[in-house]
């Protein structure tokens, strides 16, 4: 069982050396901390072990409030079981069960980060299975938030492209104020803007879906930019 609260700096275990490879790596994970707790709320903590200083370990952590940490707070002794290979077995990847120093249950994952073969820092996510099932279905609910997207979950790149242009298309020929002459012209500024044309295919799509010459559409792209 992780144990949350209790200071491992004096473990015998050597800190890992850290290259600047590594350091960037670490920092990557940064906003993959930020996404996971943003994604799942209040009771869920994510964090990332640094594994070059036992005493500072947590290098990033969201929604601390569950284990009362912040960054900077020691390695854990999960953590250092996991450096020494007492779960080579790779079971520490799956979820287990731990608890919170106020005596919350919490459901947790362990997840390596390496360079390479090298473990330089663990990825933890800790959800507090102690919060009402109304409290956490209602982190789900986004409505308030004015920012609306539209995703397209596509199986392959073909329908991707199709589904971007119809989309974009229909916006630019519903749209009166745009000439009907600058239609097409409005169309390929747009899909250049939202970064289309670096699929590979995209041209040749769209110039096909138009009825015009590829030549057309990269001349538009190059008096436009």
């Amino acid at each position: 069982m992780d144990n949350f609260d209790k200071d491992n700096s004096e473990n015998k275990i050597n800190p890992v050396y850290f290259d600047e490879t590594d350091r960037a790596i670490i920092e990557s994970y940064k906003y993959v901390v930020k996404g996971i707790a943003n994604a799942f709320g209040r009771s869920c903590e994510a964090l990332v072990h640094s594994l070059d200083n036992f005493e500072n370990a947590v290098k990033f952590i969201e929604n601390g409030h569950n284990s009362s940490r912040n960054p900077g707070a020691p390695i854990t002794n999960l953590a250092l079981e996991i450096i020494a290979g007492v779960h080579e077995d790779k079971k520490f990847l799956e979820p287990y069960e731990s608890k919170f120093p106020n005596g919350d249950r919490c459901k947790s994952i362990t997840i390596p980060i390496k360079n390479k073969d090298k473990l330089i820092g663990l990825l933890c996510i800790n959800i507090n299975m102690e919060v009402s099932l109304i409290d956490f279905v209602k982190e789900f609910d986004i409505k308030d938030n004015k920012k609306k997207f539209h995703e397209n979950y596509s199986s392959n790149i073909d329908d991707m492209i199709s589904s971007i242009l119809n989309k974009n298309i229909n916006e630019i020929m519903l749209d009166m104020s745009i000439p009907n002459q600058d239609k097409n012209k409005s169309i390929i500024i747009k899909l250049y803007e939202i970064g289309f044309f670096n699929i590979k295919g995209s041209v040749e799509a769209l110039a096909e879906r138009l009825q015009i010459s590829v030549h057309t559409v990269y001349s538009n792209i190059r008096k436009y930019t």
